[in-house]
């Protein structure tokens, strides 16, 4: 399997396009073979894909707000195709009761078509928040797994009192990309090998689906986001 990075994890690297080009190239000298976006601070899209082509690294998928798959899909769509994206990702959605989750049906079912025809697959990012049960007795994880495949955030899944290992197992069908996660009991992320999630089980059943990609990342990266990842990537890789 190949290990990327969301860039999410390394966000507070740069303000402007350089340094994110700088930090980028610091990355896949790490040993990351490809990245996830979110966000690609004002640079333009062939730009920044001649950039990954030069240093070597792919780019695997882009978040996005569900507001801006709902208005601004073209756009996005475009871009994340000159990048040479295989997915695009649905980052965040409430879904704290039927209507929102509906929505975000919705909003997926939308988009998934569009996506598909410019040669990528739409999917959506959990947290821990869908996996409590609605007042009518349904989970959002599994209604929005029927609209769109996931990409599977194995902490948020652990924080939510699930076994990762055995819900990639159960649901792999609908798992495209996972997130390679660590983190406290208490829900705090942390370095991979630095928390209590199963990270070797979690790597083990994901190659045991075939799954291509691990992607790591860390909403809260200590003290700062490239030592954060570079320790991540020393466990993974020792």
């Amino acid at each position: 399997m190949k290990i990327g990075l969301q860039l999410y994890t390394i966000r507070d690297t740069y303000q402007n396009a350089d340094e994110f080009k700088a930090n980028i190239k610091k990355v896949k000298e790490l040993g990351y073979d490809g990245v996830e976006f979110a966000g690609y601070a004002g640079m333009d899209a062939n730009d920044l894909k001649a950039f990954l082509d030069e240093i070597g690294l792919e780019a695997i998928s882009s978040h996005h707000g569900l507001n801006d798959l709902e208005f601004k899909l073209d756009e996005l769509v475009q871009y994340n195709k000159t990048l040479g994206c295989k997915y695009m990702v649905c980052a965040f959605a409430p879904t704290g009761n039927k209507e929102e989750v509906d929505h975000v049906v919705k909003v997926m079912s939308a988009a998934k078509k569009t996506v598909a025809d410019n040669g990528m697959e739409l999917l959506y990012h959990n947290h821990s928040h869908e996996f409590k049960i609605l007042d009518d007795g349904s989970l959002p994880l599994a209604l929005i797994g029927d609209s769109c495949n996931l990409e599977l955030d194995t902490f948020w899944v652990f924080n939510a009192g699930v076994e990762p290992c055995s819900f990639i197992r159960d649901n792999k069908d609908v798992i495209s990309l996972i997130h390679l996660k660590d983190g406290s009991f208490e829900g705090v992320p942390c370095a991979i090998g630095e928390g209590f999630n199963n990270i070797k089980g979690i790597r083990e059943m994901s190659a045991r689906i075939g799954m291509e990609w691990l992607i790591v990342e860390n909403d809260k990266p200590t003290p700062d986001g490239l030592s954060d990842v570079g320790r991540s990537i020393r466990y993974l890789k020792g």
